[in-house]
């Protein structure tokens, strides 16, 4: 009965594999599908992660010879033990072809020590392994730890800006086309910010999907997971967090406002970072010691997802601007930091640069108002003295200007 079972789900995942129409994404092509290292995908629920491999399988072209199954298949609820990856990949040998080389599993972590039976068949040298999975755990030296080294990790976020365009069916080919379609592209952008770059949510603009991807990464990925009691207080948690992304936040804080041990809420928080559904930000320091004492900034997976849950985050522009720039930069895997001066003012971006000077990045929606717009160039004169550089950057929603300080040019542009 079993083996039934198990043909039925092959059969069906194997011909969802064949979807049509679908959407290219950035990450695709950075991904090294020649290595023969395990390849794994890393991001929040419904970021897309399915279609990227489903986009490898028809890029790789083979109709045979590849297993490809998503671990959130109901029948795995109760059929989670390692031996199940095992068992799929000698079924699929025996019923459907011997000459099995790609294994494709989406959401693995669904699975019960999974990662000792992907280290067995990687390591019997038959085959190319591609996983998937929505914990940060997943990611770096955590997954290295369990597969022994020997893989290479991708992170997937929700919808880049140049890909929701491309979701929405606009193709935008130089700088000639940005100039030229400024106003679409601006009421694009505007919608971006409300609407954030889920896939689902950008094709249907439905609100309720975005509250539907809140719950279920509550329930799913940390209710479920940890097995969490007190689902109230996580839930306000999670509320507080998003409402409060582009600020700094603390455990203390959150201590006292939900009445519970500070190690519940330092225990909920790494919940949250471990289910993508927030980034923390650290605030640069030379000093290793001040970095580590020093309050961490918070950040949304997603604007959209923001912007419904939370109760305040859409009255204010400027920390929705604030968090899109911090998911792009994310997007290029930078090394990143807030900055604060002596005289205790913040610049929102540091980026750390591999052979290069640092680079700062302050964010405002609106730099007409002079007095916004002297404080905001003030804030970041500071910063690039203190750190000696001689170039700064502010990103606006539609202001461009350039301004020069005691040597220090400071760039204003769109972003």
């Amino acid at each position: 009965m079993i083996n039934n079972s198990l043909i039925k789900i092959i059969d069906f995942w194997q011909e969802v594999t064949q979807e049509k129409n679908l959407y290219d994404r950035q990450l695709v092509d950075n991904i090294d599908i020649e290595t023969k290292e395990v390849i794994d995908i890393i991001g929040p629920r419904r970021s897309g992660k399915s279609s990227i491999m489903k986009i490898i399988i028809q890029k790789l072209k083979v109709k045979e010879g590849f297993l490809y199954i998503n671990f959130e298949d109901p029948y795995f609820i109760d059929h989670n033990t390692p031996t199940i990856l095992e068992e799929l990949v000698e079924i699929y040998k025996e019923y459907y072809q011997s000459n099995l080389t790609y294994l494709f599993f989406d959401e693995v972590q669904n699975i019960d020590l999974w990662e000792k039976a992907v280290r067995k068949l990687r390591d019997s040298g038959q085959y190319k392994i591609f996983i998937s999975g929505s914990s940060s755990k997943l990611l770096g030296s955590e997954l290295a730890s369990l597969l022994s080294g020997r893989h290479l990790s991708y992170q997937l976020l929700p919808l880049s800006f140049f890909e929701y365009l491309v979701f929405r069916g606009i193709t935008i080919q130089g700088k000639k086309d940005i100039i030229l379609k400024e106003k679409m592209l601006l009421r694009h952008f505007s919608e971006y910010l409300v609407w954030g770059g889920f896939p689902a949510v950008v094709l249907s603009k439905k609100q309720e999907l975005l509250k539907q991807y809140y719950l279920d990464i509550i329930q799913k990925d940390i209710v479920k997971r940890y097995e969490i009691r007190e689902k109230n207080v996580l839930n306000k948690m999670g509320v507080y967090l998003l409402t409060n992304s582009g600020k700094i936040i603390s455990v203390l804080g959150m201590k006292k406002i939900y009445g519970i041990s500070h190690e519940l809420a330092s225990t909920y928080l790494e919940y949250f970072k471990d289910a993508f559904l927030v980034f923390e930000l650290p605030q640069f320091s030379y000093s290793v010691k001040t970095q580590q004492k020093a309050l961490k900034k918070i950040y949304a997976v997603d604007t959209g997802l923001a912007n419904t849950i939370s109760f305040r985050f859409s009255e204010d522009k400027g920390r929705i601007l604030e968090t899109a720039v911090f998911l792009a930069l994310k997007r290029q895997n930078k090394e990143m930091y807030y900055y604060r001066t002596k005289n205790n003012k913040e610049v929102d971006f540091l980026m750390k640069q591999k052979g290069l000077k640092n680079k700062l990045i302050q964010v405002c929606w609106d730099l007409t108002d002079e007095k916004t717009k002297k404080r905001e160039i003030d804030n970041l004169n500071k910063a690039m003295e203190e750190l000696r550089l001689d170039e700064g950057l502010i990103l606006t929603y539609n202001t461009e200007d350039k301004v020069l300080i005691d040597e220090r040019e400071i760039t204003i542009l769109p972003v």
